[in-house]
C-alpha cells in the first residue's frame, strides 16, 4: 500500500484536491453531489498523472539512481503501475460524466495535459512547456471548481491566475532541486536558464501570485482581514533570495519551502473558510 501511495504522491494529490476546493468555496457555499464528483475527478486524475509520470521516467530514474520512484526502487512493478493508471483514469472519466458540459471539456483537457506531459509530446522535457503544463493542470482544477456553479468572472480569473503562478513557482523549484540529475538526461526550464536565473523566475512568479492575492480583496474575492497573513510570504521569499546569493543553500531552501509552503497555504484556506462561513468581515 505504501508503494501505491508513493506512486500517486498521495500528500501532493491532496494538495491538488485543495485547489479544486478553493474554487468551489468561492463559488458555492457548500459541498453537494456534483462537488463530490468533481473532487473525485481531481483526486483520481492527479493519481493517474503521477503514476504515468513515474512509468515514463523509469529508465531515466534508473540511470540517475532516483529511488523516490517506487518502480525503480522495486517496491511496485511497472505492469501493476500501468494497470493502476488505467483504473485511475477510468474512475476520473466516470466522475466527469456527472459534471457540466464546460467541466466535461475542461476535464478532458486536464487528462490530455497530464498524458502529453509524460508521453507523446513529453512536455516535461521541453523548456517553458514544462512550467506551462504544470501550472495549467492546477489552474484548470480551480477553474472547474468555480465554473461548476458560476460563470467565469473577475473573482474566478484572479483565483485561477494566483494558482497558475504559485504552481509555476513550485515546478521551477522542483526543477532546480533536480538540476544536477536532470541535466544528464533531459532539458528543463531550469537547465535552460541555469539555477540562479531559474530562481529569479521563481521570484517573479511568486510576486505575480502575491500581487493577485493583494488585489483580491478589492473585488471581494477574499476578505480584507486575510491580508493580515501577507507577511507570511517572507518565509517563502527569504530562502529563495538567500539561495540566489549562495547556491550552497539550495538543499536547505528546498527543505524549508517544502515544510512551510503547505502550512501557509493551509492556514490561508482555513482562515478564509472561517471568515466566510462565520461572517467575520466578509460578505459571501
Amino acid at each position: 500500500m505504501s508503494a501505491i501511495l508513493d506512486l500517486i504522491r498521495f500528500k501532493t494529490t491532496l494538495k491538488f484536491v485543495l485547489t479544486t476546493i478553493s474554487g468551489l468555496v468561492l463559488a458555492y457555499p457548500s459541498i453537494d453531489f456534483l462537488a463530490i464528483h468533481l473532487l473525485l475527478f481531481t483526486g483520481f486524475s492527479t493519481a493517474f498523472a503521477f503514476a504515468i509520470n513515474d512509468i515514463s521516467d523509469v529508465e531515466i530514474d534508473r540511470l540517475v539512481k532516483r529511488v523516490r520512484n517506487p518502480i525503480v526502487a522495486e517496491r511496485i512493478t511497472r505492469r501493476r503501475s500501468i494497470l493502476l493508471s488505467f483504473f485511475f483514469v477510468l474512475v476520473a472519466l466516470s466522475a466527469l460524466t456527472f459534471l457540466s458540459f464546460h467541466n466535461w471539456l475542461l476535464g478532458l483537457a486536464v487528462i490530455f495535459i497530464y498524458y502529453t506531459y509524460s508521453f507523446v509530446l513529453r512536455a516535461k522535457a521541453k523548456p517553458v512547456l514544462d512550467v506551462v503544463y504544470h501550472s495549467a493542470g492546477l489552474s484548470f482544477f480551480t477553474l472547474m471548481g468555480y465554473v461548476q456553479y458560476k460563470p467565469v468572472d473577475v473573482n474566478c480569473l484572479l483565483l485561477v491566475s494566483s494558482v497558475f503562478f504559485l504552481s509555476g513557482t513550485s515546478e521551477i523549484l522542483q526543477e532546480v532541486r533536480d538540476y544536477e540529475s536532470d541535466r544528464k538526461v533531459i532539458k528543463t526550464t531550469a537547465i535552460l536558464l541555469g539555477k540562479r536565473r531559474a530562481l529569479i523566475l521563481c521570484l517573479v512568479f511568486f510576486t505575480m501570485a502575491f500581487t493577485m492575492f493583494l488585489v483580491s480583496p478589492l473585488y471581494g474575492v477574499v476578505p480584507c482581514e486575510l491580508l493580515l497573513l501577507s507577511p507570511l510570504a517572507y518565509f517563502i521569499v527569504a530562502p529563495i533570495v538567500k539561495t540566489i546569493r549562495d547556491e550552497t543553500y539550495l538543499d536547505e531552501m528546498v527543505e524549508k519551502i517544502d515544510k512551510r509552503g503547505p502550512l501557509i497555504v493551509g492556514l490561508l484556506i482555513a482562515t478564509f473558510l472561517l471568515l466566510k462561513y462565520f461572517g467575520l468581515g466578509f460578505i459571501a
